[in-house]
């Protein structure tokens, strides 16, 4: 019996590093897929401002046709009033005159207005584009190292579980499918008692099952179920 609680204590190390590396096989390539994702964020968000910049560059581009025109009329303008052959139509020349300035400077107004946020959003393209630059040589080398880590683990999950067979080969059939059921839900399945408690849920064992545990008896924990053991258990 104490051999068998001895083969459990060191199948749950094995299962518990086991796990562990686990943990990290998955979590690695999700860690990198929020990476990826990360990365989609930032060019969704730099493609809208790039294509709200190219907007603003369109239009700057049709004021600058529409003003090149205003001048154009302002230029008609002034030709009417030099050939005006009387004050009425000197007078008409002069408003049509007005018009057209009023409207280049309304125009110009418009168009350096433009020009400022054009300015600034190219401005404020720089940091998203760095931010963009960086997560992408971080998810580019964050790929490229991914396999090799994988890999790494993949070798030393295999050694720890190497030999794990002989410790369940000591097991008993009926204790093996408890410990299979309890190590699905909880870990580790296997606790140290601790000061007379439960190292895992912390319930007080009692002291008559305290001593059987300690003489190598298998017994679990009657909160939590997990087997539990006496760290005498080893020193023999």
């Amino acid at each position: 019996m104490r051999e068998q609680l001895k083969a459990l204590v060191q199948l749950a190390e094995i299962d518990s590093k086991a796990r562990g590396i686990d943990d990290q096989l998955q979590g690695l390539p999700r860690e990198l897929e929020e990476r990826r994702n990360a990365v989609k964020k930032l060019e969704e968000l730099v493609q809208r401002q790039r294509t709200s910049l190219s907007d603003a560059e369109r239009l700057l581009a049709q004021q600058e046709i529409d003003l090149a025109n205003r001048n154009e009329a302002l230029s008609k303008a002034k030709s009417k009033g030099a050939k005006a052959k009387n004050a009425r139509e000197a007078e008409m020349a002069e408003r049509e005159l007005e018009g057209a300035r009023r409207s280049i400077k309304d125009g110009e107004t418009e168009r350096d207005r433009l020009r400022e946020r054009i300015e600034k959003t190219r401005i404020g393209l720089a940091a998203p584009q760095g931010s963009l630059d960086d997560a992408r040589a971080e998810l580019a080398e964050g790929e490229s190292a991914l396999e090799g880590k994988l890999s790494t683990l993949r070798e030393e999950r295999t050694a720890i579980v190497q030999g794990r067979e002989v410790y369940v080969a000591k097991i008993a059939k009926e204790h093996l499918r408890i410990y299979d059921r309890i190590v699905k839900g909880k870990a580790p399945p296997v606790c140290e008692i601790v000061n007379g408690n439960c190292g895992a849920c912390r319930m007080a064992v009692a002291p008559q099952r305290a001593v059987q545990i300690q003489k190598g008896e298998i017994l679990n924990c009657q909160m939590c179920q997990r087997f539990l053991y006496h760290r005498n258990l080893f020193l023999d």
